[in-house]
C-alpha cells in the first residue's frame, strides 16, 4: 500500500520548497494515512462464543504490507513507508495487520532498525519478513520473478501475489498432532475414543523407530487425502453456488481466460495450508527415538500407560523425557534431522494434489489460534505435552525446550524455506533489559533480526512484554485496555482473549534483551 499512495503524496510535494509547508502536507499525509487505518478497524465481526475459542481475539484481519523490493529488483521503501510505521506506531491497532517485508542488501539498515523500533513501541507489530526467503519460494511454485517481487501477505502472514493470484491462503487448518495421537493408538484418537484413521500396527510391536515413522506418515497421509477431498468438494459447490464476478473483474486473468475466479481463471491458482503443531510432533519422535529405541531406557508399554494417565504416577519418566532429549530448538542432529525430513514428507504430499482450481497446495506453518484450540482436543504427548494444554504457536519451538533466542534463531532459519511457501509464523518473547537504554535495546533486537535474516529465516514476529505484565494483565484487565500482543500471525488486545489463549502467551519463553544475554 505503500508503494501504490506514493505517487500522491509525490504529487502534494511537488513544487513545494519551503520546509514548513513541506512539514504541514508530511503531517497532513501521517493523518490521512492514520484515519485510513482507523476506518480499516472500525468494524467488528459479531463471533459467537465457540468461535471465539477458535479464533480467539481475532478479528476480520485486513492486511497493510510495506517495504522490500519491486518488481524490478529496486527498494520499494519510500516516504509512504515510514509514514506508514509512524501510523502504526502512534495507533497501535490490532487491525490492519502490518506486515514489514525487508529484502537484504536493497533495502537500508535503517529501514530494518526502524521495523524493530516500531515492535519495540508497540509491543507486537509489525510482522517481519524476508524477501530473501519468501520470493524464491513463490519463484519454485511457477511465479514469475516480478510477479513474486510483488507480493503482499494475506490474512496472517501468506504471501500472495497482488491482483493476479487466488491464493485461498487459509483453505485448510491441519493438525498434525492428531495423526501422532492416531498412530499411538492403532488409528483411534484417544479423546474422540473412536476408530478414525487406517489400523496402523500396535506400537508395541514395532521394533524399530523406522517402523513407527511409517505408521505415522500412513495415518498423516491418510488425514491429508480426506483434508484435500473435503476441500476440493467445497471448492465445488462454491463455483456453482457463489460464483465471484465483481472480484474476478480486478484480477489479471479472468478476462482473458473467460473463466470466473473459482473456476480456476486467475493468473496463479494455488490453496494455502496451514500445517499445527510441527514442534510438538518433533519433539515426540525425538523421545520415541532416543529413549525407546535407541537407549531402550522406556518401551511403548510404559510410554502408552503414562500417556493414557497423563503421565500421573509417571514423573520419574515425565523428568527423563524433559531432561534427557534434545528438544527442537537446540541446535540438535537428532531434532534437526527429523524436522527436515518431516517438512520434506509433508511438502511432497500436498504438492501432489491438485485443488479444485488446477494449482497446487501450498504448505505453511502458522496457527493463528488453533493452536490452543486443538491442544483442548488432545491427550498427553511423547513430548511430555501435557493433556489439554496448547501446542506450541506457529514454527515455534516449545517453551521448556531449554534453548536461547541465538540458537531457536539457527534452528528455524536453517529450515527449508522453498518448502514452506504458505510462510511460517516464529514467535518470539522479548523482554528490554532493566538498566538498558532504548538505543542499546534497539541495537541488540535489530542485530538478532538481522542475523536471523541473514541466515535465510523466513518471517520473525515479538512480544515486546514480560510474563509478569501479562500476568498482572490478567489479574488487573481494566488497567491494560490497549495492550497489544502478536499471537501466531496476528494481533489482539491482550485482556479480550479468552483465558486459555492468555496462558499460552503467559508461558511462551521469555527472552531478555538486556546486556550479558544471549
Amino acid at each position: 500500500l505503500d508503494v501504490w499512495l506514493q505517487p500522491y503524496l509525490e504529487r502534494d510535494m511537488a513544487g513545494v520548497s519551503d520546509p514548513a509547508e513541506r512539514r504541514r502536507i508530511v503531517e497532513r499525509a501521517i493523518e490521512l494515512t492514520c484515519v485510513l487505518m482507523l476506518k480499516m478497524t472500525d468494524h467488528l465481526p459479531l463471533v459467537p462464543d465457540v468461535g471465539n475459542r477458535l479464533f480467539g481475539g481475532s478479528s476480520s484481519n485486513p492486511v497493510i504490507t510495506v517495504g522490500g523490493q519491486t518488481a524490478d529488483g529496486q527498494t520499494a521503501v519510500c516516504d509512504m513507508t515510514w509514514i506508514f510505521l509512524k501510523a502504526t506506531e502512534m495507533l497501535r491497532l490490532r487491525d490492519p495487520n502490518v506486515n514489514a517485508r525487508f529484502a537484504p542488501g536493497i533495502n537500508s539498515e535503517a529501514y530494518l532498525r526502524r521495523l524493530c523500533e516500531v515492535n519495540l513501541l508497540t509491543r507486537a507489530t509489525p510482522s517481519l519478513h524476508n524477501d530473501a526467503a519468501v520470493v524464491p519460494a513463490m519463484v519454485e511454485q511457477g511465479f514469475s520473478l516480478a510477479h513474486a517481487r510483488d507480493w503482499s501477505a494475506t490474512g496472517c502472514v501468506e504471501p500472495t501475489s497482488c491482483g493476479r493470484h487466488f491464493g485461498h491462503t487459509n483453505c485448510m487448518m491441519f493438525n498434525l498432532v492428531a495423526p501422532m495421537e492416531m498412530a499411538l493408538n492403532q488409528g483411534c484418537h484417544p479423546v474422540l475414543r473412536e476408530q478414525v484413521g487406517p489400523a496402523t500396527a500396535d506400537p508395541r510391536t514395532f521394533a524399530s523407530y523406522e517402523e513407527f515413522l511409517e505408521a505415522y506418515q500412513r495415518q498423516l497421509a491418510w488425514l491429508i487425502e480426506r483434508a484435500v477431498e473435503g476441500n476440493n468438494k467445497l471448492g465445488k459447490a462454491h463455483q456453482v453456488v457463489r460464483p465471484t464476478p465483481l472480484l474476478s473483474a480486478l484480477f489479471d486473468g479472468p478476462m482473458e481466460s473467460g473463466r470466473d475466479l473459482t473456476e480456476g481463471g486467475a493468473r496463479y491458482n494455488t490453496s494455502g495450508v496451514a500445517l499445527i503443531g510441527l514442534s510438538d510432533v518433533i519433539d515426540s519422535l525425538a523421545v520415541i527415538k532416543r529413549l525407546v529405541f535407541e537407549t531402550g531406557q522406556v518401551d511403548f508399554d510404559r510410554l502408552l500407560s503414562a500417556l493414557e494417565a497423563n503421565f500421573e504416577g509417571h514423573g520419574d519418566l515425565l523428568a527423563r523425557i524433559r531432561s534427557q532429549v534434545p528438544k527442537f530448538g537446540r541446535e540438535d542432529p537428532l531434532t534437526e534431522r527429523i524436522a527436515s525430513d518431516l517438512i520434506d514428507f509433508l511438502y511432497r504430499c500436498f504438492q501432489s494434489k491438485q485443488n479444485y482450481r488446477g494449482g497446487k497446495y501450498l504448505p505453511g506453518y502458522w496457527s493463528m489460534s488453533n493452536h490452543v484450540a486443538f491442544g483442548k482436543l488432545s491427550g498427553a504427548l511423547p513430548s511430555g505435552r501435557l493433556r489439554g494444554k496448547a501446542f506450541t504457536p506457529g514454527l515455534t519451538p516449545a517453551p521448556g525446550c531449554g534453548a536461547d533466542l541465538t540458537e531457536q534463531i539457527h534452528t528455524v532459519a536453517g529450515l527449508p524455506g522453498l518448502k514452506m511457501p504458505n510462510n511460517i509464523a516464529f514467535n518470539v518473547k522479548v523482554v528490554p533489559g532493566a538498566k538498558d537504554s532504548h538505543q542499546q535495546v534497539l541495537d541488540r533486537i535489530s542485530a538478532y533480526v538481522g542475523a536471523y535474516f541473514d541466515l535465510g529465516g523466513m518471517q520473525i514476529q515479538f512480544n515486546v512484554v514480560s510474563t509478569e505484565t501479562l500476568k498482572h494483565a490478567m489479574r488487573h484487565p481494566g488497567q491494560y485496555r490497549d495492550l497489544l500482543v502478536r499471537i501466531s500471525g496476528y494481533n489482539a488486545y491482550f485482556v479480550e482473549l479468552n483465558r486459555d489463549m492468555q496462558i499460552e502467551l503467559v508461558e511462551r519463553m521469555e527472552h531478555s534483551l538486556g546486556a550479558g544475554n544471549r
